[in-house]
């Protein structure tokens, strides 16, 4: 790629997309800043983290926006792009006064809320053929226990929006039959951020919603990733299964396989994103169950496992980071190369600590068998063909440490929940 002037802003330093993203660009000669409201993230003590700035939350959208803007106006230009949902809805809301300071590839406002609020994002999937879970948005619990009742078998209570909660939680499954589901719902809504600037602007996308629960979630999520040029529309493509998540019944990915792109699904990912106006960085997860490919969730930023995507031949944040300073010869280097790459050498990707943490915790608790775990573990260490590691690398190990200690500090301060994440979900 080759050294270029301009430096790069990358925010959520404790986020392992974040992580891939400082690894990728600083081995590309540019330098990055990391920023983070934590002055302990593991991305801030890579070697290719040139700087740390420490900020106010991402989830105060107008005083992070503020401070970026004055961040941004002393030294050289810089480069930012979207790590988290937080950050994507601040840089779309005020895209016109940071771009004035900021090199930006950054959709619009109403693209981007497409993408956060689930509900409009399902309407814009059945517009054009993509199949997505059965799904309620009741407006109160009383209401929401009903739809559960009369769906019937177990459902699925999560945010509209993830910027809706102030504590960030994937969902919630629950028996549709017992009296929890009204409890779970009115929990969610005493947890609404409701002095964010998504309520005030976007009151509809506050409330919860109601999916019915598959439990092929558990290893069945299939994901198409790529880039997406917004000139154009030329898109390159990766397909993965997520084969193990924590917490197991809804959660974030501990590993992933390779998977062949399916033509029709990877065309209507290409119609959506023409559809709402997308461009840049995605990922979308599918659950494939009862023969269907259902949409669930689209990630228009750096996500969990890029760093998988990156080893097998897409160098998304240098093409993210190409694409906002202006340097189209070099976008058009690096789409060519995720066309045309090889990519059948890596076999998987996980986080090796977390998984093997619970794992162990899985065989204390005798939640899992000693096969199973003998399994998991040695496909975690490369039993299948080489193994992406969410946060180790040899070439830069200290992030490993700082990941491993923020891990068992959290686990000290939070006992019961780090035992219900990791030992007493059924397997």
């Amino acid at each position: 790629m080759g050294t270029q002037a301009a430096e790069i802003f990358l925010g959520n330093a404790n986020y392992y997309g974040t992580l891939a993203a400082v690894r990728s660009l600083g081995r590309a000669g540019v330098k990055v800043l990391t920023v983070d409201p934590s002055m302990i993230s593991h991305s801030r003590y890579s070697r290719y983290s040139s700087q740390h700035l420490t900020c106010p939350p991402f989830e105060e959208t107008s005083a992070w926006a503020e401070w970026l803007l004055r961040t941004a106006r002393v030294g050289q230009r810089r480069a930012i792009y979207a790590t988290s949902d937080a950050v994507s809805f601040a840089l779309a809301r005020y895209k016109n006064e940071l771009s004035v300071d900021l090199d930006l590839y950054q959709p619009d406002l109403d693209a981007v809320m497409s993408i956060l609020d689930k509900g409009l994002l399902m309407q814009h999937a059945q517009a054009i053929g993509i199949e997505t879970p059965p799904t309620w948005f009741p407006e109160n619990g009383a209401e929401a226990a009903k739809i559960a009742k009369d769906a019937g078998e177990t459902v699925l209570i999560k945010p509209r929006s993830q910027l809706a909660q102030r504590t960030k939680t994937k969902g919630t499954s629950v028996e549709s039959s017992g009296h929890r589901v009204q409890s779970i719902f009115d929990s969610y809504m005493k947890d609404l951020s409701t002095n964010s600037e998504l309520a005030k602007q976007y009151p509809s996308s506050m409330a919860p919603l109601i999916q019915k629960y598959y439990p092929q979630v558990a290893e069945n999520v299939y994901s198409l990733s790529g880039f997406r040029e917004s000139v154009g529309g030329g898109v390159i493509m990766r397909a993965a299964r997520k084969i193990l998540q924590q917490p197991r019944s809804i959660g974030i990915g501990l590993g992933f396989e390779p998977a062949a792109i399916d033509p029709i699904l990877a065309d209507k990912t290409k119609q959506l994103c023409e559809r709402i106006g997308y461009y840049g960085v995605f990922e979308l997860e599918f659950i494939l169950a009862d023969g269907k490919a259902m949409l669930i969730d689209f990630n228009g930023r750096f996500y969990h496992q890029i760093a998988f995507d990156i080893a097998r031949g897409m160098e998304l944040p240098a093409l993210s980071y190409a694409a906002a300073t202006g340097n189209q010869a070099e976008v058009n280097r690096l789409m060519a190369h995720g066309h045309l790459e090889k990519h059948d050498e890596v076999a998987g990707f996980c986080n090796g600590f977390v998984l093997a943490t619970m794992v162990k915790m899985q065989r204390l608790l005798r939640t899992m068998s000693r096969e199973e775990a003998t399994r998991w573990l040695n496909w975690s260490r490369g039993s299948n063909g080489p193994t992406i590691d969410a946060v180790k690398d040899r070439h830069d190990t200290l992030p490993a440490f700082v990941d491993a200690a923020r891990f068992l500090l959290h686990s000290l301060r939070h006992p019961r929940a780090f035992v219900r994440q990791f030992g007493l979900e059924p397997m």
